[in-house]
């Protein structure tokens, strides 16, 4: 997809990300997309994952140990950069897979949708 994103793509991909955060550890970075910490550590260093690194307790240039630290939007810009699918073929495929469903499996999938739009008070919501 390089390159050919749109807005509702960024959108759909920061949607993955925790809200009420801004910066992760390359830990937690690598569980939203789904691979290691030492994959998120090579890929900041090859350049594929932007971040920033920092010790704020060594005097510059005296660093022995430096965190990494990845924001939000390097995490969503990974994210758009590496999948080879656009929002929209997206959901063509699961318009596609809907179409070929049974009525009880609409039915389900019809309750998975309503409670995930409406739900329940004090019901968690992912």
């Amino acid at each position: 997809m390089k390159n050919d994103y749109s807005v509702d793509d960024a959108e759909y991909f920061s949607s993955l990300i925790p809200e009420g955060r801004d910066w992760f550890s390359p830990k937690e970075a690598g569980n939203i997309i789904g691979r290691s910490d030492q994959f998120v550590r090579d890929s900041f260093n090859s350049g594929k994952i932007m971040g920033h690194t920092s010790n704020g307790m060594a005097k510059k240039g005296a660093e022995k140990k430096t965190y990494l630290r990845v924001h939000r939007d390097a995490i969503v810009l990974y994210l758009l950069e590496s999948a080879n699918y656009t929002t929209e073929s997206f959901m063509r495929s699961i318009e596609s897979i809907i179409s070929r469903c049974s009525a009880y499996q609409l039915a389900r999938l019809e309750k998975v949708i309503r409670d995930r739009l409406y739900p329940k008070k004090g019901r968690y919501v992912r």
